[in-house]
């Protein structure tokens, strides 16, 4: 993408760019922060198809989404091959199996499967990335992440 920046004296600067699917857009940044956003169907139209102002901190949150401070997404080749080679399952705790009661970390559970719990939905609720002094209780649903071969182990490991 090739952006063409310009000073406005007085204003502040401008950015314009064009982009694959979405036409031609103008950035005017105001000396005082906040910015003008245009957008062109093409390059040399006179009026802007649509407009709008953010303020500087509306600006910077927006920007932080765009570059992806809270969320990656993560390409469809490599999805694709991550859940080729991994699984995430919802495994039952069954009364009398031998997780039942222990803490996780005193389960042993990743050293024994190779799984890692990743979640607890006990009664309703869920609890979302265990601390491994959390007790697994019988009748827990435990949601793992491992191999096909590690998530059959821990299977396993909750059946009576």
């Amino acid at each position: 993408m090739d952006v063409k920046t310009s000073d406005l004296p007085g204003i502040g600067k401008k950015y314009a760019f064009g982009t694959a699917n979405s036409g031609h857009f103008v950035i005017v940044m105001h000396q005082q922060g906040m910015r003008e956003i245009y957008h062109f169907k093409h390059p040399d139209d006179d009026e802007a198809e649509y407009s709008f102002q953010l303020t500087d901190e509306e600006a910077r949150q927006i920007g932080a989404i765009m570059l992806g401070v809270d969320y990656q997404p993560v390409a469809d080749d490599r999805m694709e091959l991550f859940l080729r080679n991994v699984r995430l399952e919802w495994i039952k705790v069954q009364p009398q199996c031998r997780l039942a009661g222990k803490r996780i970390d005193e389960s042993r559970i990743r050293s024994l499967t190779g799984c890692t719990i990743i979640g607890i939905q006990r009664e309703g609720d869920i609890i979302g990335s265990p601390d491994i002094s959390e007790v697994i209780r019988p009748g827990d649903t435990l949601m793992a992440i491992g191999k096909r071969d590690q998530v059959k182990a821990l299977e396993d490991l909750c059946r009576a």
